[in-house]
């Protein structure tokens, strides 16, 4: 009796290992067939990392509405970027460039310009460096505030305590409407230094105080 109770055991103890192997087959199987499955699904075109597409904006035109603000009014028709370097460039500026302006009467002014962080002290130490090179190194008799013809053309020039503007020209400069323009394109703008000279005439220095131009009188 004892022994036929053990041959049972050992039977049942076989049916369980042997059930054992079997699930363990068929999930292996199973997990196969998911496998191929899953590859025959899965698409075969190779990927590829695609760089960053450049959107190039049309900046120039966009630039005529910030000259052509009803309160500016300076009537510009084109304008066109000159990459010719210029002194601006050596300054540690914010943002700098110059362009050759064309209005609606074909009159042609070179603007160029550097704006800064706010700082008067550091756009002033640039503006001296700039009048040097432009006008003291070709006549050491040049200086701040003099009266006296600096440039063979129409120029007009402006330092503000986060900018400098220089506009030069064969034509009459309106220099109520650059002002208007600078104060347009600056928050709380004061101006610092400002300097007119109409061709073959003498440099005139102003003040600009409540919208209107006052001159600096000779000391």
């Amino acid at each position: 009796m004892k022994h036929l109770k053990n041959q049972i055991l050992n039977m049942r103890f076989l049916y369980i290992l042997l059930s054992i192997v079997f699930i363990n087959g068929a999930c292996t199987d199973k997990k196969a067939d998911s496998m191929k499955d899953l590859d025959t699904i899965r698409s075969k075109s190779s990927y590829q990392v695609k760089k960053d597409t450049i959107i190039v904006v049309n900046t120039l035109d966009t630039l005529l509405p910030i000259y052509n603000q009803d309160s500016v009014g300076l009537n510009i028709q084109s304008i066109e970027s000159d990459s010719n370097r210029f002194f601006f460039h050596e300054f540690n500026y914010v943002t700098s460039a110059q362009y050759s302006l064309t209005d609606s009467s074909q009159r042609v002014f070179k603007h160029q310009f550097a704006r800064f962080k706010i700082d008067t002290t550091n756009v002033k130490n640039n503006f001296f460096n700039w009048f040097d090179k432009e006008f003291s190194q070709r006549d050491s008799s040049v200086r701040i505030y003099d009266r006296m013809n600096i440039f063979p053309k129409h120029i007009f020039f402006v330092c503000t305590n986060q900018s400098i503007h220089v506009i030069k020209s064969d034509s009459k400069i309106q220099t109520e409407k650059w002002l208007r323009y600078i104060q347009q394109t600056e928050k709380k703008v004061k101006f610092i230094y400002i300097c007119h000279q109409p061709k073959n005439k003498e440099a005139l220095w102003y003040n600009y105080n409540k919208k209107k131009l006052t001159l600096i009188s000779k000391e």
